[in-house]
């Protein structure tokens, strides 16, 4: 087993239903017995870390071939009057200013509820209890509309936190704009409202949170490839534009490694190939191959660093 540099951080992107790969990798670097000391997600990464601080990622892998899509999306339709602003991908031509000003208007409309994500969470971690087996530092980030900038929830080795419940902090992470509603939350007498993490604001999201780790794990759920993805399908519209986002997103928190003072040594692992999966085809025949691409992944990831160094 190749020996990191402690203290180890790990961070986990988003991006719906390719967090089953994301979850093979992390459930193979567990089994093979990598630790983490402080862990941070996004969305479905928040999910994931959820699970590695609660010592459940053996179970991950059941769960993602378990799942059906109406375990997870129930059409409730409801539109928020929210002043949520989508990262402008385009350039400034007009065309691009109007097509940008009815996203962020579609982007108000969600087309599900939360409560099966809701239930599940209860279902499955809840029940755990408030303490997490792992002695660790866990940031739940979302983005906070009002303020246009990520909201970080951070748990120390347990689910309180000063504000806003666990279950809540991983729905409001996980509320991709036009699929789930916002999750409120009060702080100094003022509303907001949350949504995914992914969503870019004024700021992105960044590594800083590792300052002092020596090494960080990055795992990421999209590709190169993602920026100009072709999709098809009744969600084309969406997935393109997310899978967009994601990659956009994720590329930004990686390059903000180097404004870190403690200089870690950054792993990025992303997926190989296309996985075959959209953001929410939460099918379980095509998560288990996407778990098992990233189990397979982790391994290769491990062995290649051993044989780095000799």
């Amino acid at each position: 087993m190749f020996k990191f540099r402690r203290p180890v951080g790990l961070f986990l992107c988003g991006g719906g239903a390719l967090g089953a790969w994301q979850s093979g990798v992390l459930a193979e670097l567990v089994r093979q017995g990598l630790h983490f000391d402080a862990v941070a997600g996004f969305s479905i990464g928040s999910l994931n870390g959820a699970a590695y601080c609660y010592n459940k990622t053996a179970e991950l892998g059941q769960i993602w071939r378990n799942m059906k899509p109406a375990d997870i999306l129930g059409l409730k339709p409801r539109f928020s009057n929210i002043p949520l602003e989508l990262y402008q991908q385009d350039g400034g031509s007009f065309s691009n200013k109007l097509n940008f000003f009815f996203q962020n208007r579609l982007s108000r409309l969600s087309l599900f509820s939360n409560e099966r994500v809701k239930d599940f969470l209860n279902g499955w971690l809840a029940r755990s209890g408030p303490q997490f087996p792992r002695n660790i530092k866990f940031y739940v980030i979302s983005h906070a509309v009002e303020m246009k900038l990520p909201y970080i929830v951070r748990f120390d080795g347990s689910t309180q936190s000063h504000n806003l419940s666990f279950t809540d902090a991983l729905m409001a992470s996980c509320s991709i704009p036009m699929i789930f509603p916002p999750v409120d939350v009060e702080e100094h007498g003022r509303k907001y409202h949350l949504v995914d993490g992914g969503v870019i604001g004024i700021a992105t999201i960044n590594l800083s949170l590792f300052e002092g780790c020596r090494t960080v794990i990055m795992i990421g759920n999209s590709r190169d490839e993602d920026l100009n993805y072709p999709s098809s399908g009744p969600f084309s519209y969406f997935e393109h534009k997310a899978r967009r986002m994601l990659s956009i997103h994720t590329q930004k928190i990686y390059e903000s490694r180097v404004f870190m003072k403690s200089e870690p040594d950054v792993h990025f692992i992303k997926p190989p190939m296309d996985l075959g999966l959209n953001l929410l085809e939460f099918d379980g025949a095509k998560c288990g191959r996407a778990y098992d691409i990233g189990e397979a992944e982790a391994d290769i990831f491990l062995r290649g660093l051993e044989q780095a160094a000799g």
